[in-house]
């Protein structure tokens, strides 16, 4: 789809996991010029790769190719950002290629497709979005098969992960930090050289990372709320920013394997959603009523406090804000 190995591309990718910060770097590895502009979901997110999409067409002295990856969209007020974005770069001669793996509404994908070619994956393809990278772009450098494999093996929570770097948990981890970025930026910077793992990374997670990780399951654990909500038995508990969802999630339901849905919360009201293996709850559904999206197996939404004003600390989201909104959503 691109013409040339010394083709311009301004990479924007999901910052939150290995599968985006992969995208970022086997596009870096392909495609030399390239720039990795790494952000998240939601309006404010949107409406800052709007503007690093203008600028950066702006600044430019050529034209090339912009590609989103591992995003969706969720409104239309979101795609309407970013279609004004996008109309731009395409009336100044560059193209917009937007790959995901994400379910999205027929609607958006419509109207977003009116100025970009849209790549999705099917969801019985079970594909990560670095894998469709390499695949619609025609990218088979051994390296970045290599970073598109672990990115599978990661984002699904293969049995193969124990025998990969934990790099997905220093990924959460450097989240935390308030130099993330930058953090972020050095793991997509060594992995487009094919260094998925060295002696810095190593000496971090065993002496900085890990005694974290241990009391952050433990108090998680300690916190959590196992009940039933209709006939779904269910688990509640506050997660804990430096530990992976999707870690937590398998300890929690290895402890109590008859559990069919998980919901993990942060205080700020964003939820993860994690169903048992062999259930039939489609998390997407059940995101989408706690104004949010995802896959069958695993999505996420918001929710907001139901505090009182007299409360001190007016607007923490609680379990019992979460089981309210969950009864909602899984009626």
């Amino acid at each position: 789809m691109l013409n040339s190995k010394k083709e311009r591309i301004l990479s924007i990718t999901h910052q939150q996991d290995i599968d985006g910060l992969f995208c970022g770097a086997i596009l870096k590895n392909a495609f030399p010029d390239t720039f990795v502009y790494l952000t998240n979901y939601g309006l404010e997110n949107i409406l800052k790769i709007a503007k690093t999409i203008e600028t950066n067409i702006i600044k430019s002295k050529k034209q090339g190719t912009i590609i989103i990856s591992d995003l969706s969209i969720d409104n239309e007020e979101e795609a309407s950002v970013i279609k004004t974005a996008g109309t731009m770069a395409k009336n100044k001669g560059w193209n917009l290629i937007w790959i995901d793996h994400h379910i999205w509404r027929p609607e958006i994908k419509d109207l977003i497709q009116s100025f970009a070619s849209v790549v999705l994956a099917k969801e019985k393809e079970q594909k990560c979005a670095s894998e469709l990278v390499c695949e619609v772009l025609n990218i088979k450098r051994t390296a970045c098969m290599r970073m598109a494999k672990f990115a599978h093996i990661a984002d699904f929570r293969l049995p193969e992960i124990n025998n990969m770097p934990p790099l997905p948990e220093m990924v959460r981890y450097y989240l935390t930090f308030p130099d993330y970025y930058k953090k972020l930026q050095s793991i997509i910077n060594k992995a487009s050289k094919g260094i998925l793992w060295d002696s810095e990374l190593k000496d971090e997670y065993e002496s900085k990372y890990l005694p974290l990780k241990e009391s952050a399951i433990k108090e998680a654990l300690k916190s959590l709320m196992v009940t039933f909500v209709y006939n779904y038995k269910v688990g509640i508990t506050e997660s804990p920013r430096v530990l992976s969802k999707g870690i937590l999630s398998e300890i929690i339901f290895k402890r109590y394997d008859d559990l069919d849905i998980i919901f993990l919360f942060s205080p700020d009201g964003k939820i993860s959603i994690r169903r048992r293996s062999d259930s039939e709850i489609r998390c997407d559904l059940v995101a989408q009523k706690l104004n949010g999206g995802g896959h069958s197996y695993a999505a996420a939404g918001t929710i907001k406090s139901n505090s009182g004003q007299e409360d001190k600390e007016f607007g923490k989201i609680r379990i019992q804000d979460v089981l309210k909104a969950i009864q909602t959503a899984l009626a």
